[in-house]
């Protein structure tokens, strides 16, 4: 559906690119990045409303680099919406269908669909948008953008305005509607829960760079780069050398702490690794509980040192007692009140071999610390 290729994009002294991008096997793509990475930028030059320095962009199969964006059969639903405040609620959403001359029929028909699937019958008829909620105000820009139905969706940080329940019921109503339409999307957005939530495919965007590209388990659990896994809010990053490589192809990892890890293609003994473990997948152990083989490996005693509260989950901020590196390890709220945990406490945690990722460190590169000062 979409195939990017070295594409070139600049704003001021921003460069955006090369990039290349082939999206075809899923109808829900989420590029993610941190604030000014160039998300904008790429969704702009993609819909041809700012022309390239170079490069191309192809949509089902033809280019259309050099198309205006109204020629393309695409929608776009802004950060800012864009409703116009002289129209009423209706005419605002069948502005872009009325602008391409579709039959009264069809539009009537598609717009009555619409009505039901976004649940804004209650506000059809309202003459002012400026008296519309936030989120009434999205669904009339999601009514507007899906109404011609194009053959594919822009949405830029479309939710970034909204409170965190309004922003969930639409962030859940996109995902509906994209099933029900059929719809291919193409979505920027900084915040990670909602690319998860959403995207089939995500591709994770930093300074300008399309850093990594895939399916949502392959970015969330694999980073192909430390860029990747620190934006990613990996909290347990280990500077780590290869000492052996184990019968099974297992990698044994040494430096301060000695680690089990899943083999890779092309490992040598010597090579320095970047060794990583999201806090969810760190494993801790119940006082008394039996000890089954996957946890066997990678067993070690600690303290807990710190405990912080966010929401619905706590993380553990556990002392490694050999080393006296530190671990982070989340569980929620409800295992928290079973376990009881507080500061001081002794406990067994297993970094779980089948968890951890692997990253070749390049010279000099450098990880975050995981251990005291």
């Amino acid at each position: 559906m979409i195939r990017i290729e070295k594409l070139i994009s600049r704003r001021g002294a921003f460069c955006l690119g090369p990039i290349d991008l082939d999206f075809r096997g899923s109808s829900y793509l989420t590029i993610l990045g941190p604030s000014g990475s160039g998300k904008t930028l790429f969704l702009e030059t993609c819909m041809g409303l700012i022309a390239p320095e170079s490069g191309r962009v192809w949509l089902d199969g033809k280019d259309v680099t050099d198309i205006v964006p109204e020629q393309r059969h695409i929608s776009y639903l802004p950060q800012d919406l864009t409703l116009f405040p002289h129209l009423s609620v209706r005419d605002n959403i069948l502005f872009g269908a009325r602008r391409r001359q579709l039959q009264k029929a069809l539009v009537e028909s598609r717009l009555a669909n619409l009505l039901d699937l976004l649940e804004m019958h209650h506000i059809i008829d309202r003459t002012d948008v400026a008296t519309l909620s936030g989120g009434e105000k999205q669904r009339v820009a999601m009514a507007r953008a899906l109404l011609p139905e194009p053959r594919l969706l822009f949405l830029d940080e479309p939710f970034s305005a909204l409170d965190a329940t309004i922003k969930r019921q639409l962030q859940v109503k996109l995902r509906e509607i994209n099933q029900q339409l059929g719809v291919t999307i193409l979505h920027v957005t900084h915040d990670q829960e909602e690319a998860f939530l959403l995207g089939e495919q995500l591709a994770v965007m930093i300074n300008g760079q399309i850093r990594q590209v895939g399916p949502r388990d392959d970015i969330y659990y694999r980073p192909a780069t430390l860029e990747v896994a620190r934006f990613l809010r990996n909290q347990n990053i280990f500077d780590l050398t290869i000492r052996e490589i184990l019968p099974d192809g297992s990698l044994r990892l040494e430096n301060d702490i000695c680690l089990v890890a899943p083999g890779h293609a092309g490992a040598t003994p010597g090579e320095q690794l970047a060794t990583g473990i999201r806090s969810e997948e760190v494993v801790v152990i119940r006082p008394n509980k039996p000890i089954g083989p996957e946890l066997q490996e990678n067993l070690f005693h600690a303290t807990i040192v710190d405990i912080l509260i966010f929401g619905g989950t706590q993380t553990l901020c556990v002392r490694l007692n050999d080393s006296g590196m530190t671990v982070n390890a989340e569980l929620p709220n409800c295992a928290m009140r079973d376990l009881g945990y507080a500061i001081g406490d002794a406990l067994q945690v297993c970094l779980r071999k089948r968890s951890l990722w692997t990253i070749p460190l390049d010279a000099g590169a450098v990880t975050r610390k995981t251990h005291d000062d």
